[in-house]
């Protein structure tokens, strides 16, 4: 498997381009970071191993490898006429400076890459300056769409999570207790404040409870304080930073209570969750949403609040990106019902996915990783857009969606001089032993 690797990236050094002569082709240009310089001799007859993967000339491979196969669906399923053009462009500028030099690059209808900022910023200025759509399949920063209207950006800014949030919070959670838990970092503190702004949004200020279920939920804490041989009032109880009085319950059984809904702003690195306890309730659902980069603060709160659900029924949001942290145990993913936020999805029992993994073992006689699914779907979107827009692929963008591998595209053009960002997240949620894709309403 590794050697066939190899003989891959060394017929890479000869790619020019794979073309189909005819009128009305499209021309594409593909900027991929291959380092073929370093194919030479002496790497191709070095001994196959695991470490070889792990060398530069692998790093985007699988992506190069998913684009083919869509670029090759096109032309036989879709009868596209396509002359695709490889660049071996890293983080070299001076490969990028090459690469502008070329006469067929003015003509190219796309290009797609370079992958690193500075490289991208060349071809960028040359794009523009012939009037040539570039998408930029690697950065989340939305600047390099600022006035440059020829730039495509597939990556989603974190500043995209806030509307499914929104939705989120509206459509499922209007009616709980919510904290909003961050570290005390000036960098978190811009974002937890938009947090705060949608909660209070959409948070209802009060939720009426049925008093039967208030009954049936302190006769089953009684019962588990019994047998755990706590000490508690009989008839007095607390949640919600408020008392109930059993009896009165027990009256008025057909009746419900009001509790208010707060939202406590929890600083973490000054007050850890002591606030929750009080606060918290036992009688409905509470919404955390957790903000925070740092792993050391994912896993402390992870491991914390899956304590506090022993107790309460809890909910956590947990945003930026907590799907690049690993080691977060699922079962304590489960008992929270985590939330996650993601620019990547895949259903590996979807029937496009299916193929996908059969046609690229086939091909390439290994297991796709996560380029090949984003190269693939790169490919897939925007040869079909190119094939059915043309010259004016740009402008349909917002309102072209097709169904992909591992995302959706949902472009947006914030102002006439602009280019286009998707702002499309995955979000999903741990149910049962599953990850099971959310419906925000946002989407549509």
């Amino acid at each position: 498997m590794i050697k066939k690797l190899l003989n891959i990236a060394l017929c890479l050094c000869f790619l020019a381009s794979v073309e189909v002569k005819a009128q009305d082709t499209c021309r594409v240009a593909l900027m991929v970071p291959l380092y073929l310089e370093q194919v030479d001799e002496e790497f191709f007859n070095a001994e196959p191993s695991n470490k070889t993967l792990l060398t530069k000339p692998f790093s985007f491979l699988h992506f190069y490898e998913g684009f083919m196969i869509a670029a090759d669906s096109m032309v036989s399923s879709r009868n596209m006429k396509l002359d695709l053009k490889v660049y071996d462009v890293d983080n070299d500028v001076k490969k990028a400076d090459s690469a502008i030099v070329d006469p067929w690059l003015a003509t190219a209808n796309l290009i797609v890459g370079p992958f690193y900022l500075k490289p991208f910023n060349v071809v960028k200025n040359f794009a523009v300056e012939n009037n040539i759509p570039i998408v930029n399949p690697i950065t989340q920063r939305s600047e390099i769409v600022e006035n440059h209207p020829n730039v495509i950006k597939v990556k989603p800014s974190l500043d995209a999570q806030l509307a499914p949030l929104d939705s989120i919070i509206k459509n499922y959670y209007h009616a709980n207790n919510v904290f909003i838990i961050g570290k005390d970092s000036f960098s978190d503190a811009v974002m937890i404040e938009k947090i705060n702004e949608i909660v209070e949004r959409n948070i209802d200020s009060c939720s009426y409870v049925d008093n039967n279920h208030i009954v049936k939920v302190i006769k089953s804490h009684h019962k588990r304080w019994k047998y755990l041989k706590v000490e508690f009032e009989e008839h007095d109880y607390r949640t919600d930073n408020v008392s109930l009085n059993l009896d009165s319950l027990r009256r008025c059984v057909d009746d419900s209570t009001v509790f208010h809904n707060r939202i406590v702003n929890i600083n973490y690195q000054r007050d850890s969750l002591n606030f929750v306890q009080d606060y918290a309730s036992t009688m409905r659902n509470n919404l955390f949403i957790v903000y925070g980069t740092d792993k050391v603060f994912a896993n402390e709160i992870v491991n914390k609040v899956t304590k506090l659900t022993e107790n309460f029924p809890i909910t956590v949001i947990l945003l930026p990106e907590w799907s690049k942290f690993s080691g977060l145990f699922n079962d304590n993913l489960m008992k929270m019902h985590a939330i996650y936020f993601d620019d990547t999805y895949i259903d590996y029992q979807g029937i496009r996915t299916e193929s996908f993994i059969c046609k690229f073992r086939n091909r390439y006689e290994t297991e796709p990783n996560d380029y090949a699914y984003q190269g693939f779907d790169i490919g897939w979107y925007f040869l079909n857009a190119l094939k059915l827009f043309g010259c004016e692929m740009m402008e349909n963008l917002p309102n072209y969606n097709i169904p992909l591998l591992h995302t959706r595209f949902m472009f947006r053009q914030d102002y006439d001089f602009s280019g286009y960002e998707n702002t499309f997240w995955n979000v999903y949620q741990f149910k049962g032993y599953n990850k099971v894709i959310l419906t925000t309403g946002y989407e549509k």
